[in-house]
């Protein structure tokens, strides 16, 4: 069992014409959703080394996890008070009280040693208190807690409220007001979303008169391992010496939270990417490599590149430097983690657990590997070119067989004949009424089709989205392959995989090229908060999302969503997998 991660770099004649007709197909737009901004990780690249980021999280070994204070603010100015803040208005600066104090006021006293943040009689002037902004480090699950104590305050007009924020931004929203009159110390307690790079939190009360009060204390910022965290590669530079030696120097930072000892590892891609099967030899190696490295900065590999034994010239590389450390199995090449959070799909909020999504669309290659047959024909040929031709049906087949060759647990069944595609009833995939037959074990190890919501989650960069309307940009041209750059010149044909610039992810032509299908049975979007949801119960179509090569822009944004028959196919539907994230 092992765990890594590593760093490498309308009035339209063709709306949804398949070119190999299927009737009932469907066409909606749906206005864009917003998410949260996060910081985009980083990417290093060099003429002809390239090196990108690409995380993986697996099962820790069992172990005592403990929280960690990182930030604390008692106003007892000891040294362990390092939550900083600024109060506005200045403590004194009135003839209201806004300030710490040791008093009895209202019948309150410090919740924790002698010195608590008392408010009384403001002049309903809104006072507050702003805490610096912490960053977070990958690999915990972070806290903020404190307590209030309020008294008298009205139910309306007056206030004792509290925002917290995950970006590096200035503005406040989505406040959160307390029990007016709570009479007693009360605690508050709010858990860090999962992949915030930030954390902000503002204090605000607003009332008038000398019987009201509205007190804090014992602010406490906490971190704990996550349990199931691979190691963090990051900050990868590569240089090539120009003093002819043929050395290449590989700088990069290792962070674990469980500060477990890693093995460093790298290889590297003459194809784009598509495989990464060159090996460097042990004896070309020196440096920050092999076993026991612990977490560090600045950690320097050098490779004798000029002493292997094959030819390097004239190509450029995609290069990859891996960090296990010996927890769990790693998860197939070109995967990426998509941690779990909350968006708005733009009828409901929508959490989601995290998941692992393939980067690139699935190749006719990898389709042929397992399934010993191309369907792809006439419109782009060849093993880096994505799967097309294929039906809602036919994606399903793919996964359960992959999964099986690969000793996996299956995702899928069909009916009672449980998941080998060998053992379904001949003709389960010729009628499209059939498709309801199929069920999904969502905790299944195995491949499947994300969900939408997960797909639309991925396309739009997770929680590192930038909002794009396009996945990956506001320029389509810079990451999709679509009608009116490429797709309306003759000969009609897909483009290979990869070809356009990744999103926030690392995930490529989630717009354009071919449109992918989910999972889901096509229907409205809930009207409610939603969590894992996996479509409409009921449904004669499936759900294909992002656009393609023959249709334009309007159709490859990131909300977009079609339907069509499970059976539908044509030259520019194709498909991508996920998995679960252990």
């Amino acid at each position: 069992m092992r765990k890594m991660n590593y760093n490498c770099n309308a009035g339209f004649s063709r709306l949804f014409h398949w070119l190999q007709p299927v009737s009932g197909m469907h066409l909606q737009q749906s206005k864009q959703n917003r998410l949260k901004p996060v910081k985009q990780p980083a990417e290093a690249c060099v003429t002809c080394l390239r090196t990108s980021l690409f995380l993986f999280i697996f099962t820790l070994l069992s172990f005592s996890l403990f929280a960690e204070t990182i930030a604390l603010q008692s106003f007892e100015s000891q040294a362990t008070d390092t939550y900083s803040y600024t109060a506005n208005p200045t403590p004194d600066s009135k003839r209201i009280w806004w300030g710490p104090t040791s008093e009895n006021m209202g019948g309150a006293t410090a919740y924790q040693g002698t010195i608590y943040w008392a408010g009384w009689d403001l002049d309903n002037v809104e006072s507050t208190i702003t805490f610096q902004t912490l960053t977070l480090q990958a690999g915990y699950t972070y806290n903020v807690s404190f307590y209030y104590f309020t008294k008298n305050l009205a139910t309306t007009n007056d206030y004792c409220r509290y925002s917290v924020k995950y970006d590096n931004g200035t503005n406040w929203d989505g406040w959160v007001t307390v029990n007016n009159n709570s009479n007693a110390w009360t605690a508050v307690s709010v858990d860090v979303p999962s992949g915030s790079n930030y954390l902000r939190l503002r204090l605000s009360s607003k009332f008038d008169g000398p019987t009201k009060y509205a007190h804090w204390d014992y602010i406490k910022v906490e971190k704990t391992p996550i349990p199931n965290t691979a190691p963090v590669v990051s900050n990868v530079t590569v240089s090539q010496r120009m003093d002819g030696s043929k050395l290449v120097d590989i700088w990069y930072d290792l962070f674990d939270a469980e500060s477990e000892l890693c093995e460093i590892t790298f290889k590297l891609s003459a194809d784009g990417g598509a495989s990464y099967d060159i090996i460097p030899s042990l004896a070309n190696l020196s440096g920050d490599f092999g076993n026991d490295l612990p977490s560090g900065t600045n950690k320097h590999i050098v490779w004798n590149a000029g002493a292997e034994s094959y030819s390097l010239n004239a190509n450029n590389y995609l290069y990859r430097v891996y960090a296990d450390d010996g927890s769990t199995p790693p998860m197939p090449e070109n995967f990426v983690l998509v941690e779990g959070g909350t968006f708005n799909n733009g009828t409901s909020d929508v959490t989601l657990s995290s998941f692992y999504i393939d980067k690139y669309e699935l190749t006719q290659a990898g389709y042929q590997a397992v399934m010993g047959s191309n369907p792809a024909s006439g419109y782009g040929e060849g093993s880096n070119y994505p799967v097309y031709n294929v039906n809602w049906f036919n994606a399903i087949e793919y996964s359960n067989r992959r999964t099986m060759q690969e000793g996996l647990t299956p995702c899928y069944s069909y009916g009672t004949y449980g998941t080998n595609p060998d053992n379904w009833p001949g003709g389960w995939n010729n009628d499209y009424n059939n498709h309801t037959n199929v069920t999904c074990n969502w905790t299944a190890g195995g491949y499947r089709l994300p969900t939408e919501m997960e797909w639309q989650f991925a396309a739009r960069g997770g929680n590192q989205t930038h909002n794009y309307t396009y996945s990956g940009s506001n320029d389509i041209n810079a990451v999709a392959f679509y009608w009116d750059n490429g797709g309306s010149t003759q000969p009609y044909s897909t483009h290979t995989v990869g070809g356009f610039a990744p999103n926030e992810l690392g995930t490529f032509d989630m717009s354009g090229n071919v449109w992918e299908w989910v999972w889901d049975i096509y229907g409205d979007y809930p009207s409610g908060s939603q969590t894992n949801p996996t479509g409409a119960n009921s449904g004669s179509n499936r759900v294909l999302r992002g656009g393609s090569w023959y249709f334009d822009a309007n159709y490859c944004t990131v909300s977009n969503r079609v339907d069509g028959v499970a059976t539908g196919s044509g030259s520019n539907v194709g498909f991508r997998l996920c998995r679960v994230s252990p």
